[in-house]
């Protein structure tokens, strides 16, 4: 699907750090993805628009570095060791990471159930990281692994029309395409987004397909019409290099211009 709206809205999430980071893309089918997921997810941009206090950052990284490092979410008495804060502060700041569509937690505890980009639910997107397998909640999740802890990944899934193995390898500490299997697979980018999460409105339909052809047959067959994107993989990997790479990126020392945590458009 062609989209016309090439709005780069991003978000500074922390001084210099910015979300998406339009500067890794270079392809324009990835402009028309994330252009276009700026568009149709207005909800969403509202929830990442403005800064997360210093301690919400602080957990919300903490959290996914231990997540990365375990293979598993990580306990509230861990994150508290970890980022020097105690016990009830962690939950309070965790409740309001689920605010911003951030983690999502176990209904009536705090019990981390997913933190983009995993989950403990199994989606069938594997994804090999330091020795450890996890599931990604979708495949531009699985692909934005890689880079965001900056390390090589492996992914695997399977073609939402004929379940045929899909693997896709990187290099480069998660930057480049090392190996895709089959070689013409692709991945359907979807837009749609409800009031509650990405996990369960989006992330379902942004998914692995084995080729053009079958995403196509899938995509005929869909009432209502999904709107979203066709990419290839290296297409797919920018865009999941462009949402996930800047989560765990260390702030500038020379903050820019503007109000951190503002919507920008950039050129």
């Amino acid at each position: 699907m062609s989209i016309k709206n090439r709005t780069e809205t991003a978000v500074e999430i922390r001084p210099g750090v910015h979300r998406p980071d339009w500067s890794i893309v270079t392809t324009p089918a990835a402009r028309a993805a994330l252009g276009g997921r700026t568009a149709a997810r207005a909800g969403l941009l509202d929830l990442w628009s403005h800064a997360l206090e210093a301690a919400e950052d602080l957990v919300w990284r903490t959290a996914l570095r231990l997540y990365g490092d375990s293979g598993r979410p990580p306990r509230i008495d861990e994150i508290a060791e970890r980022a020097n804060l105690s016990e009830d502060r962690v939950r309070a700041l965790l409740r309001k990471l689920q605010l911003r569509d951030l983690v999502g937690l176990e209904p009536g505890t705090d019990t981390i159930l997913y933190a983009y980009p995993f989950t403990q639910a199994e989606t069938g997107h594997l994804v090999w990281l330091k020795g450890k397998v996890f599931y990604a909640l979708c495949a531009i999740d699985a692909l934005g692994v890689g880079a965001m802890y900056s390390a090589d990944a492996t992914v695997q899934s399977t073609c939402r029309v004929c379940s045929e193995m899909i693997r896709v390898e990187t290099s480069d500490e998660g930057r480049s395409l090392l190996s895709v299997s089959p070689s013409d697979a692709v991945v359907w980018y979807d837009f749609a987004y409800g009031e509650d999460a990405a996990a369960s409105s989006c992330c379902p339909t942004i998914a692995f397909f084995c080729s053009s052809a079958h995403l196509q047959g899938w995509l005929d067959e869909q009432i209502p019409r999904r709107q979203g994107v066709s990419l290839a993989m290296d297409e797919a990997l920018e865009v999941g290099r462009a949402i996930f790479g800047p989560i765990l990126r260390e702030p500038s020392s020379e903050k820019p211009a503007g109000n951190t945590g503002s919507a920008r458009r950039q050129a």
